[in-house]
């Protein structure tokens, strides 16, 4: 008897707990008082009642309401709060971190991963999954590609030595006429993409500089028990954006570009560089400056927008541009040339006007 007793007041009190959960879900909330006079019951057990409710996570918020107070349930809040921490750029950084070597790995941190992602899915239900599968199918990502390409036996020990703080010795070859292998300690710090392939930003303690490792470049790679920390002013965020593209090494340069209308509304869309500023000028054309270290990366991408661009300063710049242009006319002109780039000996025979000479 009194078994059946227990079970009827936990009943009672589950049908309870269930008929507060829609009523603080009502607009405007509730208060103790009118939940106990609703239910029959003492306002002590209203109040363990929403303890309970607590206890177990859900998102309970309380609001003075004169001398009251009113309680309501937030799962719109919680929801969106939740929903905040995972959007399709989250999913997707998941997917490609999980599927990066295609292969079981038995990395801590790509079970970690892996754990996580089937949490997830679980979570998220059979359609939800649909809806981010089809996402998925939305992007055609180089950076993705880059990751799954990367070699998992350097990928994923670097993303365990880059969350511990571990050194690492890496044999290392960068490219050359004469290619040779360096060995040297290095404390990995961020992994990132660029021009689809995959680097790690990385602090040498020995000579106390950052260098870019390029993932293929790296003969091997062994995480040593040591650990060490980059210089307390160093901050890899604002490292990175420095750079106008991979070469951060050279010194800081302000760079004014003068861009035609025809281009105007390209360099207008974007972000080039963080330091940008852009001014309007007379035409519809504009002019961008930024200020980063000098690289030749700048002077390549200057120079791919052809005539419809004129590099104002540095003058150092103006002067790689014109021989650039030199060189352009000299080996694109119609007097023909040897296979090493020089101009080869004028042959006999006359041509016409503005047509290439007969071979």
């Amino acid at each position: 008897m009194r078994s059946k007793e227990c079970t009827s007041l936990r009943n009672e009190q589950v049908a309870r707990i269930l008929s507060i959960l829609r009523d603080l879900d009502r607009l405007g909330g509730t208060d103790v008082y009118e939940l106990a006079e609703r239910y029959g019951t003492a306002v002590r057990t209203i109040r363990r009642d929403l303890a309970a409710l607590e206890h177990v996570g859900l998102p309970l918020a309380e609001e003075q309401d004169g001398k009251r107070k009113r309680w309501s349930i937030r799962y719109r809040d919680r929801l969106q709060e939740y929903s905040g921490l995972i959007d399709a750029s989250h999913y997707l950084a998941l997917k490609i971190a999980t599927e990066a070597s295609g292969l079981a790995n038995t990395s801590g941190q790509f079970a970690a991963l892996e754990d996580l992602a089937r949490k997830i899915e679980k979570v998220l239900g059979p359609a939800e999954r649909d809806r981010l599968k089809a996402i998925e199918r939305c992007f055609d990502s180089y950076s993705r590609f880059a990751y799954r390409e990367a070699a998992p036996d350097v990928f994923w020990p670097l993303v365990d030595a880059v969350s511990a703080g571990r050194v690492c010795r890496v044999v290392y070859r960068a490219p050359s006429p004469r290619p040779r292998d360096k060995t040297f300690e290095v404390l990995p710090l961020r992994l990132f993409v660029h021009d689809r392939a995959v680097y790690v930003l990385a602090f040498v303690p020995k000579h106390e500089g950052i260098v870019k490792l390029n993932l293929q470049r790296l003969r091997r790679l062994r995480v040593l028990k040591k650990t060490a920390k980059p210089p307390a002013d160093f901050d890899p965020a604002k490292w990175e954006q420095s750079a106008f593209g991979i070469f951060g090494g050279g010194k800081e340069t302000t760079y004014v570009l003068r861009f035609h209308r025809n281009a105007a509304p390209f360099i207008r869309e974007r972000v080039w560089h963080p330091s940008q500023t852009l001014r309007k000028l007379r035409g519809g054309g504009v002019e961008l400056t930024f200020t980063c270290p000098e690289s030749f990366e700048v002077a390549a991408w200057v120079a791919s927008w052809r005539e419809w661009v004129e590099a104002r300063a540095p003058r150092t710049l103006r002067s790689e541009s014109r021989s650039l242009g030199e060189w352009l006319c000299r080996r694109y002109s119609l007097q023909p040339t040897s296979t090493d780039g020089r101009a080869a000996p004028r042959r006999s025979g006359k041509t016409e006007r503005g047509s290439l000479p007969r071979s």
